[in-house]
């Protein structure tokens, strides 16, 4: 007995790559539907993504952990028992929740 395959009578057509991820694309426009989608956010993500990175260096992060504290001059993280900020101000401030309130 042969181990080899016979050739089809009719061969399938040849299937184009997709333009976006490389592969042989199964629909007939010639892109997968995932990459056509992915390839019309683009645009949108790539915005996106740079007001999270302008929103996140103008604003401190929301949730500062007990032993951190948030520098007033340069908005930087930094631990409780620091006294000076790397940008050079001193007497950096401790979170509201922490400090106490003198009566």
């Amino acid at each position: 007995m042969s181990a080899k395959k016979p050739e089809p009578l009719n061969p399938g057509r040849t299937r184009e790559p997709c333009p976006v991820c490389g592969e042989i694309s199964y629909s007939l426009g010639g892109v997968h539907p995932q990459c056509a989608v992915r390839q019309a956010d683009q645009k949108r993500m790539s915005r996106i993504k740079r007001e999270q990175a302008t929103e996140n260096t103008s604003k401190p992060p929301s949730s500062v952990k007990p032993w951190q504290k948030i520098c007033p001059k340069c908005k930087a993280v930094l631990h409780v028992r620091k006294k000076v900020c790397d940008c050079g101000h001193k007497n950096v401030i401790a979170p509201a929740a922490d400090r106490r309130i003198e009566s």
